[in-house]
């Protein structure tokens, strides 16, 4: 009981520190930021102690983070600790329970593969839901943006105001806008164009690349291509939900044979039956 008890204060104290450390960095980025200090700072003892673990694939999980719309990288440095703690404690835990030696090891097994697959696994699907929603607010993007270069905009100055505007909008599409914005100042926008339709592989966001790409090779007018491409947007949207629904109606004549029919037959059938037996 003492040991159980050990672990549950190790798991909160160590707890408490991780986030007292991340409160402790954003206060001090929010007061050189506003006091204009870019000076380094050094990392605190627990962050240093927590960097070591899991340092080789650091750069990967932050981009693995990012992907899935995580932005505030800093906790990267905690994913592998507490991974290690979780299965630490479970181990406490199922050593101190009182279970056979087979049903411990399974528990411990499960519990190792549970701790390996399943945050990579929920990154993944996030990544892929993000990856969607801000897919299908492309039309929207492409609506504003065509009514900025109507108003004597370039497409970098464009996507500059869009990059700040639709902060409230979704927050999501505001980072990749913002994201290829800057790149665009550094690399190019065609590069940095390519790099979107990388990070959201998607039709939609291919079809936007090579139309703004197409402009700016052959220099034709943008914003009427822009306001066509995203009605074309919305009428795919549109039949894709069509064919959802359509697919709908089939996949719901299952369930509606197995609850409905059948108990409708039973109800039917069962007073003749139950006769029959009587009679017999």
């Amino acid at each position: 009981m003492m040991l159980l008890a050990s672990l549950i204060v190790l798991f909160f104290s160590l707890l408490f520190l991780i986030v007292d450390s991340i409160r402790k960095e954003q206060r001090h980025k929010k007061v050189a930021l506003y006091i204009g200090d870019n000076s380094a700072r050094a990392p605190s003892r627990v962050n240093r102690f927590f960097v070591r673990f899991g340092k080789e694939h650091r750069h990967e999980l932050e981009q693995k983070m990012i992907e899935a719309g995580y932005y505030n990288t800093d906790w990267a440095k905690f994913y592998f600790p507490a991974k290690l703690l979780v299965l630490a404690l479970v181990s406490g835990l199922v050593l101190l329970g009182d279970m056979t030696s087979t049903n411990k090891l399974l528990v411990v097994i499960f519990s190792l593969i549970g701790v390996i697959v399943v945050p990579d696994t929920m990154l993944q699907m996030r990544r892929k839901m993000l990856i969607s929603r801000t897919s299908a607010q492309l039309p929207y993007l492409l609506d504003m943006m065509s009514v900025c270069v109507q108003t004597g905009m370039t497409i970098e100055a464009a996507l500059v105001y869009l990059g700040k505007e639709l902060a409230e909008f979704d927050s999501d599409l505001c980072y990749q806008i913002k994201r290829t914005s800057d790149s665009a100042k550094i690399h190019g926008l065609e590069k940095a164009l390519n790099d979107l339709s990388e990070r959201i592989p998607t039709p939609p966001v291919r079809s936007f690349v090579l139309t703004i790409i197409q402009n700016l090779q052959y220099g034709t007018s943008v914003a009427s291509v822009l306001s066509d491409l995203a009605e074309d947007m919305r009428k795919v949207q549109i039949l894709t939900v069509e064919e959802k629904v359509g697919k709908l109606s089939a996949k719901m004549s299952v369930p509606l044979i197995l609850f409905i029919m059948f108990p409708i037959v039973i109800l039917i059938l069962a007073p003749s039956i139950m006769q029959m037996t009587l009679n017999i």
